[in-house]
């Protein structure tokens, strides 16, 4: 009970922010149009019928008059109240819908990669897509039973003066349709959460496949398009063959409840046949009677009702509000240490560290010791999965470490204000946002606080080498880029990677990191690329993550890993002397050129 009052309430306020007064005046038309309007027309039949029976009078002729006048005025507010919904309804529904959408938007913008790895989180975040519609419907429900409450009080208000015995009959004949709803219910509800989240997953991930220009390719080429969809299939099956066994096994079980109902039904229209008989009650007062006791028993079926769906649709909804209260895993602290903005790099310190990640026993670092001094070009180089880019994590604190420290200038990391150390870093992911907008907008994205610096602004394209194509763009700085949208033009692998090199450069951060920024590249632009990373980065710490020893061996120190451990260090000189992993590893990448 707590739990749905808490979440409903909730979700009014959603709605109240979304659309304003229109939850008021929908409740109000809602309320009048199913609950006071069919009472007024009853009562006003029941007054008919009865003048019916006595016409002729003068005073019933003016009793006819009012009797009218009454109904055309409840019928023209009921008409309004109708129309007024009926035409803004779907303007607001999609008002709430976008602003819920907004919403997640914010939500998802504050949160870190470590949240975003968790399979619960992402199994979360696929319930909380088919929210939106639920939320209209509780919205739905509680208006309905508010209205069959007060639906409930009217027909008791008129029917137990004259026959008490009438509602308790009623009332026990609807609680065995009740019990065998709600149990229904408490069945389904599984296959409208966490089962039906999986299936959309999975629809969600093979349509971003065989859509995806970058994956979709492969999919033509391998055929596995039909693999994919009888994979869906399959899955789709699974799921609604037992989700059909329970719905077919509730429509029977409803029908067996609903004898009760009839039996007390018959019942109460032979008590109210035999009043008339007896000249209790009048023909009139017979209709409304008879209208009012159907009311009720609609009334209190409706209210055990709409009180189990609502039960179930917070279930439901409690998704989203989970999803609006999920926590970084990483976060800054209360009271950081400060941490003033330089333009001179900083030293860092990897101590002693240890690291594994959440819910695994492997260490991808065991006591890992190193230090980058300011202004340094390093670059970290081994085999897939030697801990470079578990290095990089750890550095921007997408994590944090197991074990030791990760000190910026000799302060741990973890008394940090984020958002201030991320001002002192500019970094190409190997994973890169392909952003479908302008142009100008991949860059300025590195830094929205210099987005008007227009020196910087083609500073940064040209040390990317992004300058060579931007000429060729129809619309130049304000070319879409992408085909996403109208008028996009697409970019080749290469152009894109040089798109979000510029925008690392844009950037401006004392610290610059690289991981694999050359490898849609080709090796002139890369050459090109990596003498102005050297001629112009000079003040500037840059950390590289690359295969392609080309672009290494250029690095002050070049850091050598295996295993989680660095097996050697040095300029490429010396670690060429030393016949080691980094000569091994460099001979036999030559040899693919020779």
């Amino acid at each position: 009970m707590h739990k749905n009052l808490s979440i409903t309430w909730k979700v009014l306020k959603l709605f109240w922010h979304a659309t304003g007064v229109y939850v008021v005046i929908q409740f109000f038309s809602d309320t009048y149009s199913n609950t006071f309007y069919p009472f007024i027309q009853a009562l006003l039949l029941a007054k008919t019928i009865d003048l019916l029976t006595t016409a002729g009078q003068t005073s019933d002729l003016q009793r006819f008059i009012w009797v009218g006048l009454a109904y055309i005025f409840s019928s023209l507010l009921n008409y309004y109240l109708g129309t007024y919904e009926g035409m803004r309804n779907a303007f607001f529904q999609g008002k709430i819908e976008l602003y819920l959408n907004i919403l997640v938007v914010k939500k998802l913008s504050t949160l870190d990669p470590a949240t975003f790895e968790k399979s619960k989180f992402q199994s979360l975040l696929a319930q909380t897509d088919g929210t939106i519609g639920p939320m209209v419907v509780l919205l739905e429900r509680v208006s309905g039973l508010i209205n069959f409450i007060i639906k409930v009080i009217i027909a008791l208000m008129v029917i137990a003066p004259v026959f008490p015995w009438i509602a308790p009959i009623v009332i026990i004949a609807t609680l065995p349709v009740y019990f065998i709803s709600d149990s229904y219910r408490q069945k389904l509800w599984p296959y409208y959460s966490e089962k039906r989240s999986r299936v959309i997953r999975l629809i969600s991930y093979v349509r971003s496949l065989l859509s995806s220009d970058s994956t979709s390719k492969e999919a033509i080429i391998f055929k596995t398009g039909k693999i994919l969809h009888n994979k869906v299939q399959l899955s789709i099956n699974n799921y609604l063959k037992p989700f059909d066994k329970v719905s077919e096994d509730g429509v029977e079980a409803n029908f067996a409840g609903n004898i009760l109902q009839v039996v007390a039904f018959v019942y109460s229209l032979y008590l109210l046949l035999n009043a008339v008989v007896k000249q209790i009650i009048s023909i009139g007062q017979f209709t409304l009677y008879f209208q009012q006791i159907i009311a009720l028993a609609a009334g209190v079926e409706n209210i055990l009702n709409m009180y189990s769906s609502i039960s179930m649709r917070t279930d439901y909804i409690e998704k989203f509000f989970q999803l609006m209260e999920t926590k970084k895993v990483i976060s800054s602290p209360e009271n950081p240490t400060s941490f003033p903005a330089s333009d001179l790099p900083c030293e860092i310190t990897f101590k002693n560290i240890s690291f594994k990640y959440p819910k695994t026993e492997r260490y991808i670092l065991k006591n890992f010791n190193l230090t980058i001094k300011p202004g340094e070009k390093i670059a970290l180089v081994g085999e897939n999965g030697a801990g470079k880019t578990t290095l990089i994590k750890l550095l921007l604190r997408f994590y944090d470490v197991t074990e030791g420290e990760l000190l910026i200038n000799k302060i741990n990391i973890k008394q940090l204000n984020l958002d201030d150390w991320y001002k002192q870093i500019g970094v190409l992911f190997q994973d890169f946002i392909k952003y479908q907008f302008t142009f100008k907008e991949n860059i300025i994205f590195g830094n929205q606080e210099k987005k008007t610096n227009i020196d910087l602004l083609y500073q940064a394209i040209k040390k990317a080498g992004a300058d060579k194509f931007l000429s060729s763009l129809p619309k130049g700085l304000e070319q879409t880029v992408g085909k996403m949208f109208d008028d996009g033009i697409e970019l080749s692998g290469g152009q894109w990677q040089k798109s979000a090199l510029a925008r690392a450069f844009f950037r401006d951060a004392p610290i610059l990191i690289l991981d694999e920024p050359t490898s849609a590249i080709d090796a002139k632009s890369e050459y090109e690329i990596y003498e102005n990373v050297q001629k112009l980065q000079k003040d500037k710490t840059v950390i590289i993550i690359s295969h392609r020893f080309s672009t290494v061996r250029n690095a002050d120190r070049i850091i050598v890993l295996e295993d989680g451990k660095i097996v050697e260090e040095g300029d490429h000189k010396k670690l060429m002397r030393e016949k080691g992993l980094y000569a091994e590893l460099f001979e036999l990448q030559a040899k693919g050129y020779k």
